[in-house]
């Protein structure tokens, strides 16, 4: 393992707050916690402009109840594969384009915005993927409070049932 271990130590060596946070998990696999949008941007930066991390496979979106995850994919000439996680609140999902790096991610991140409702700042501009055309905005289908039963293919429309009125001893009190 001694590619990874190179791999690790340039990782921790540069960004010391990692230590614990990024592992080995067998040969040519690692893996490293979820980071904040401005720590995940550096650190992206180092991997792919200093690390060797030169191939992109995919970005994967994941709701994490509050937060949205997204799992880059990436790898180096060793074929060490490294998954380096992002989060972001759902409140504000905002993470920023990768493609000017790796143009091949061009899709996948069309997928994170359609399915998820991430927006993903310097994205390239084009058609929405893989959602058809004329589905309902802000109607993000991989979200975990997003439920099939409440769309009507018919329609086009998502029609959830209202939200039940506060039990009368949970009204405010009239002053």
């Amino acid at each position: 393992m001694a590619a990874e271990e190179r791999v690790l130590n340039g990782i921790i060596e540069r960004f010391p707050v990692l230590e614990g946070r990024v592992r080995i998990q067998r040969r040519q696999r690692m893996t490293m916690e979820p980071l904040p949008r401005r720590d995940f941007e550096k650190v992206f930066a180092y991997l792919t402009e200093e690390g060797g991390f030169h191939t992109f496979h995919l970005v994967i979106g994941v709701d994490d109840g509050d937060d949205l995850g997204f799992v880059y994919v990436i790898s180096n000439d060793d074929k060490i594969a490294l998954l380096v996680k992002q989060k972001a609140p759902k409140a504000d999902p905002r993470i920023k384009s990768v493609c000017s790096i790796f143009p091949n991610a061009l899709w996948h991140e069309r997928e994170l915005v359609d399915l998820f409702g991430a927006i993903v700042e310097e994205l390239p501009p084009g058609p929405s993927y893989p959602l058809p055309d004329g589905w309902p905005e802000g109607n993000y289908p991989l979200r975990k409070e997003w439920k099939v039963e409440y769309f009507d293919k018919e329609t086009m429309t998502y029609n959830p049932p209202p939200a039940p009125e506060p039990a009368a001893s949970e009204q405010p009190v009239a002053e």
